[in-house]
């Protein structure tokens, strides 16, 4: 059938407006995409404020922004309209409408009606896509549907606003009068493992000299366990006092995810200080909860990389597979989705302690009759580890480290080829625990030079731990030993008012107790609308549950004894030569000395040195695969040997030249040379 021939069956377009066309076209994308994004927005407060931005200023801007989009489209098709034929515009505008239609009903289907068989929403959205195409051919009610849509599209920032109703405030706490309040020091360190920090029998590593005086003088739970394996999840469900997260279910996690637990109604008797990624200094509300959002940053750049997050809420909620696809993982943030696939983005501040210092001197000097309560969460001791013994940057802490690479040592799904990068990975991840160690000891020096520390509670935790994989994420572990050893099992060490001696609790714990001991030392009570799990003195009705989070999706491990590995050797701990650090399977006689007889110095080998503020200096080495055989190479600065060339396997990189890792002493970059067997 000709066109023509269509045509006269389909009858003349009577909708030749391009305002009204164009109307047509938006209205979908909105009911479509716009709506659900908004509404996944709107439920979380952190996410506004982890931005800078009023949930009022992003509705104006959101309307504005889609009459202005209106506005291009219509200018578009008007400009058609005047250039082309009758005939012309009216194919154009409706094939522009049929793709778009076609589209985005498509992924509405296959996420919702068709989501066990999701081949058929592009089926049957082209045949509701034609149907929508033909009457907007025929109606003028494109405006009227625009105005719906964008309309509803506010509604859930609008009805958040106008209710207060982002996070309810939690009905007020009843406090003891009788009890004299200690002041409450709570630490988290962001993926510190239980096995790094202390041995099997349950002792705080020497290579950790602050964590073990403090735990002289401290309870110990040597079987204590996170909540969920990523920061988001794992942290406001020790605030609220969550042992089992998926227990919770979805809706309530997002509601819990969005706040500050026990933190607002403590905050009626105690002077809050708050350091941390997620929440703002000096917190008392969830009006202030943070993710690092930098006053200095110009409006600008706040309210641009807002619409980039909202962007990727956009489509990972919004969109079907494959095109979910293209967008960043949402797990574990709050913002800076595009940035590496973390928690915090490349800019974080992991070496925080002095704020979390300078906020307990303002908060005494303030309000000298009030008792303090310091959250202190560091991201010291997340990924990327980046630092030397010393604390200092050997490399700058982004993810990917360089293209195609998650992580040092690591392929871009941060896996790991060989023991040996995972030897050289265990050794950054410890440098950071030493540099964590090493704020820890500042924190408790400066309660004890102001006087306090005797009277403190002083809590050191982690939301989860992180494991060094072959095959899953460093968040799940290869196995189910690994999840528990070293994700799920965390460090928890509590130094209580006055405690002098030290205490060991073998019992199975949840750092979804800690809330509650913290209440039973501030003599506080919490309003009928907030459960906390039991205190730490007490068993859980159950095995405590671990989280697993994919896709907002929470998989429960229930522990059961399943036995715990300790991956730390000697060498990652405190390695042989302190020289040369990140020397590894190779001879420490070699080190420093001339280049040995069975290696020869290889000319095809790129390096190159990234920088850093520290004496030891990463170099990512490529080579063609048949120039090295085996996994370990050497490094030398000239003539002399200074450290191990570590290649990863060529299924781990997957490109064709081959991937070598090197963390040597620093030297004239010109001089850096690799070494390889010669047989």
């Amino acid at each position: 059938m000709t066109d023509g021939g269509l045509r006269a069956r389909l009858g003349a377009r009577a909708n030749g407006s391009p305002l009204d066309s164009s109307s047509w076209i938006l209205s979908v994308a909105i009911l479509a995409v716009v709506i659900p994004a908004s509404d996944k927005v709107a439920s979380n407060d952190v996410f506004f404020a982890a931005h800078g931005v009023s949930p009022i200023a992003w509705v104006v801007l959101l309307i504005a922004g889609l009459v202005l989009t209106w506005l291009v489209l219509a200018g578009v098709l008007k400009l058609l309209k005047s250039t082309l034929s009758a005939t012309a515009f009216d194919v154009v505008t409706s094939i522009v409408m049929l793709v778009i239609t076609w589209f985005f009903v498509g992924n509405v289907l296959s996420r919702t009606v068709f989501a066990s068989t999701p081949v058929l929403g592009p089926i049957v959205a082209f045949v509701l896509a034609s149907v929508i195409t033909l009457v907007a051919r025929r109606v003028r009610m494109g405006l009227v549907l625009f105005v719906f849509a964008s309309v509803a599209a506010a509604i859930p920032l609008v009805s958040n606003v106008l209710s207060d109703a982002q996070t309810p405030p939690s009905e007020p706490f009843a406090f003891d009068a009788a009890t004299d309040r200690p002041n409450i020091v709570w630490v988290i360190s962001d993926e510190l493992q239980y096995p790094l920090a202390f041995t099997q029998d349950g002792q705080a590593r020497p290579e950790l000299p602050n964590l073990a005086a403090l735990q002289k003088q401290s309870t110990t739970y040597t079987r204590a366990y996170s909540a969920a394996n990523y920061t988001d999840y794992a942290v406001p469900s020790q605030l609220t006092g969550i042992s089992d997260a998926a227990g919770q279910g979805n809706d309530r996690m997002e509601k819990v995810r969005a706040g500050l637990g026990i933190i607002p109604g403590l905050s009626n008797e105690y002077s809050v200080v708050t350091e941390s990624p997620i929440y703002h200094f000096e917190c008392n509300d969830a009006s202030c909860a943070s993710v690092g959002s930098d006053a200095s940053q110009s409006v600008f750049s706040r309210y641009l990389g807002f619409a980039a997050d909202t962007a990727a809420i956009a489509g990972k909620t919004a969109l079907a597979e494959p095109f979910s696809n293209l967008f960043p993982s949402l797990d574990g943030k709050w913002k800076d989705f595009w940035s590496g696939g973390d928690e915090f983005g490349n800019d974080a501040d992991a070496d925080s302690v002095s704020k979390a210092i300078s906020g307990i001197q303002q908060a005494r000097s303030a309000y000298p009759d009030a008792p303090v309560f310091a959250l202190w969460h560091t991201i010291r001791t997340h990924a990327p580890w980046a630092v030397d013994r010393q604390g200092l940057p050997i490399y700058p802490a982004r993810l990917p480290v360089v293209e195609g690479a998650h992580m040092v040592g690591s392929d871009k799904a941060g896996k790991y080829s060989t023991p040996e990068l995972q030897s050289l990975e265990r050794r950054l991840y410890a440098a950071s625990a030493i540099d964590f160690d090493r704020q820890l000891g500042e924190l408790v020096a400066e309660l004890k030079a102001e006087g306090t520390f005797d009277d403190t509670m002083i809590v050191v935790t982690a939301d989860h731990g992180a494991t060094i994989p072959i095959t899953q994420d460093r968040r799940y572990g290869d196995t189910l030993s690994e999840r528990w050893s070293q994700v799920a099992h965390v460090p928890l060490m509590i130094k209580a008012p006055g405690q002098q001696t030290p205490e060991v609790v073998t019992a199975v714990r949840s750092t979804g107790q800690i809330a509650q001991t913290v209440m039973d030392s501030a003599g506080a009570t919490p309003g009928s609308d907030l459960t906390l799990s039991p205190d730490l003195s007490q068993d859980l009705a159950s095995p405590p549950v671990f989280s697993t989070v994919a896709g907002g999706v929470m998989t429960p491990w229930v522990y059961s004894g399943v036995k715990e590995v300790d991956p730390w050797t000697p060498d990652d701990l405190t390695p042989v030569n302190p020289d040369y650090p990140f020397a590894i399977g190779i001879d420490p006689a070699l080190l420093g000395a001339a280049a040995p007889s069975g290696y020869a110095a290889a000319a095809d080998i790129t390096i190159a040195p990234l920088p850093g503020e520290s004496d030891q200096q990463l170099l990512v080495l490529t080579r063609d695969p048949a120039t090295c055989t085996g996994d370990v190479g050497l490094v030398a600065s000239g003539d002399t040997v200074i450290g191990s060339a570590l290649w990863e396997r060529t299924t781990a990189s997957g490109s064709v030249d081959t991937r070598g890792w090197a963390i040597v002493p620093k030297s004239d970059p010109t001089t850096y040379r690799v070494l390889c067997p010669t047989s």
